[in-house]
């Protein structure tokens, strides 16, 4: 395992950072007034990071000499501020690795999905993992290239402790980096997740040049099926309205930096309907897994959610792009109700 250089010794508090892909490097710049230290389990780029100050996946971008990396979790078991910024499907994995049992851990969850194999939320997963803790949620509309450009960049960060929200906006807001208050963790983090979903969906209507007309029709009744996911579970609804969730689902329908339009507009020209190999060929897509997640909850609990189980109809049924597309445009006609 592959250890750390000291940084300054005037700074007397260490951040951990679990997760060395592009979202928690990110995270590291914002965070690097302070020392930070990145857990990665691939050794060339701790290696990358430790001798040249820079994460080979992250364009744009050096660190500071504050910022050092490890492969031993062992190593952050004393950082009081633990951000977590993995794919959401190894975080019960990479977590319980290690043994988190410092009551004053201050734990950031930064990754963006639902659990597949037990339909649990991240705080769930997190609560469960590590006992003795505070838990925030950091969520919005922020693509990693740009908050390292220090381009302007505002999120949400949800924790039910207003004090715990100064203490840890105080570490990472800057003049380029806004954060919003919010004390509904379920809602901020159900944002964050399901927008993922609806990224694919809009992904395939440009690559099946849908038009502009259809994108936006996409989007809105995308949203309306967010805000019925998240009155289902008693989260405010008030809470999709804002960054992390009507702000982040704009973002990722409408660029194509997104990783999960991406997918969607390479699923609309894809050959055949195996999508495993598109899924090989890129960095983790989040709305792939949530899209499972959310299917089975919605099953269990009746939520209707036409065009996520179109989604999901595609990405693990194999329907046909057209068939779909069809039964969306003619399901009986209702009120336009969110």
């Amino acid at each position: 395992m592959t250890s750390f250089a000291t940084a300054d010794k005037g700074l007397t508090m260490t951040i951990g950072i679990i997760g060395g892909g592009v979202w928690g490097s990110a995270l590291a710049r914002i965070l690097s007034q302070n020392r930070v230290l990145i857990y990665a389990r691939d050794e060339n780029i701790v290696k990358s990071i430790n001798d040249h100050k820079l994460n080979p996946k992250l364009k744009y971008s050096t660190f500071n000499h504050n910022v050092n990396a490890t492969s031993s979790l062992k190593e952050l078991k004393n950082c009081i501020y633990l951000f977590i910024a993995l794919p959401t499907q190894n975080i019960r994995d990479v977590i319980s690795q290690s043994d988190f049992q410092n009551k004053k851990h201050n734990i950031i969850i930064c990754s963006k999905g639902i659990e597949i194999k037990s339909s649990k939320f991240l705080t769930q997963v997190v609560e469960e993992l590590i006992p003795y803790k505070s838990i925030s949620i950091l969520s919005g509309p922020s693509f990693s290239n740009e908050v390292v450009q220090n381009l302007p960049t505002a999120v949400t960060l949800a924790t039910k402790d207003k004090s715990n929200f100064e203490k840890i906006s105080k570490l990472i807001q800057n003049k380029e980096f806004r954060v919003y208050y919010s004390n509904d963790l379920l809602g901020t983090q159900i944002g964050g997740a399901l927008k993922n979903i609806y990224a694919v969906a809009a992904g395939i209507a440009k690559g099946l040049n849908l038009g502009e007309n259809a994108k936006s029709a996409l989007i809105s009744r995308s949203f309306a099926e967010m805000t019925r996911f998240a009155e289902k579970f008693k989260a405010n609804k008030n809470t999709l309205f804002g960054l992390s969730g009507l702000g982040d689902l704009i973002l990722t329908c409408n660029s194509e930096s997104s990783r999960n339009t991406q997918f969607g507009i390479k699923i609309a020209s894809a050959k055949n309907e195996n999508y495993s190999d598109l899924l090989k060929s890129q960095e983790v897509t989040e709305g792939y897994y949530t899209v499972e997640a959310v299917y089975n909850i919605s099953k269990k609990n009746n939520i209707e959610m036409p065009i996520m189980e179109s989604v999901y109809n595609i990405l693990y049924k194999q329907h046909n792009l057209k068939d779909e597309l069809t039964k969306l445009l003619n399901r009986p006609l209702k009120e336009e109700i969110i």
